[in-house]
């Protein structure tokens, strides 16, 4: 007489073994596999640290999704092909028309990039104003009445750099980037913004994206999911604020 604590079938036996697994340790919210982002920024923990409120929301809740996301930093200029080839799911953009068979969140993250300057310096004062900015970016009205000297960097280490030692009057940046350098000799000018930016997340247009882009937007608000329209502040930095 066969023992009944044991399975008569040697394929019965791992059935039930495989069936057992299935029903004691659910499929993971996870399954599809994370969310590829393309962004020049650096969305680590010492970016959030310094973000500001906002900026903090929109990242914080676009990785608390049910699925994980994987943020990749990536010049602006390989968006477009990388994200049709499908080598990336999502890029951080402020117009969805550059990119074909897409689709965007309505929620958007906003960089204001302002005039940094050294603490003491009156830049009102001064008969010529030198003025630091990333070479991609455009060169915008400045609200002073001094004459303007345009200086085209690399990048804003090197902005930041030159205007501590002194041979700049004044960097084009965004608060976030620029606090993480922690040099409290430079000082936020007491101007409005000079450019606005406010970045969407555009993804390929497809199911499990479409049902990601909408729990994303539901999570920060946003409901009925459609079409994002052109936003008049198209400047996104390639080499990363």
């Amino acid at each position: 007489m066969k023992h009944q604590g044991k399975c008569s079938s040697g394929f019965l036996c791992q059935y039930l073994v495989v069936l057992f697994g299935l029903l004691c340790f659910p499929v993971s919210a996870h399954a599809e596999g994370p969310v590829r982002i393309a962004s020049n920024i650096g969305f680590d923990a010492n970016w959030l640290a310094h973000a500001l409120p906002d900026q903090r929301k929109f990242v914080t809740r676009l990785r608390a999704q049910n699925r994980p996301v994987i943020f990749e930093s990536l010049p602006y200029n390989r968006f477009q092909e990388i994200l049709e080839s499908g080598e990336i799911d999502c890029v951080m953009g402020s117009d969805q028309a550059d990119f074909e068979n897409s689709i965007a969140t309505q929620s958007k993250i906003r960089f204001e990039l302002r005039l940094f300057r050294r603490e003491g310096v009156d830049l009102r004062s001064l008969p010529v104003v030198n003025v630091g900015i990333l070479a991609n970016l455009p060169r915008p009205h400045v609200p002073i009445s001094s004459e303007i000297h345009w200086h085209d960097l690399r990048s804003l280490d090197q902005a930041v750099e030159l205007l501590v030692a002194g041979r700049l009057d004044v960097i084009v940046g965004d608060a976030t980037n620029i606090r993480m350098y922690g040099r409290a000799e430079i000082v936020q000018a007491d101007l409005p913004p000079v450019i606005i930016a406010n970045l969407s997340l555009i993804c390929r247009d497809t199911e499990p994206l479409r049902e990601f882009v909408g729990g994303f937007d539901s999570s920060m608000g946003v409901s009925n999911l459609r079409q994002s329209q052109p936003d008049e502040s198209r400047y996104t930095v390639m080499n990363g604020w």
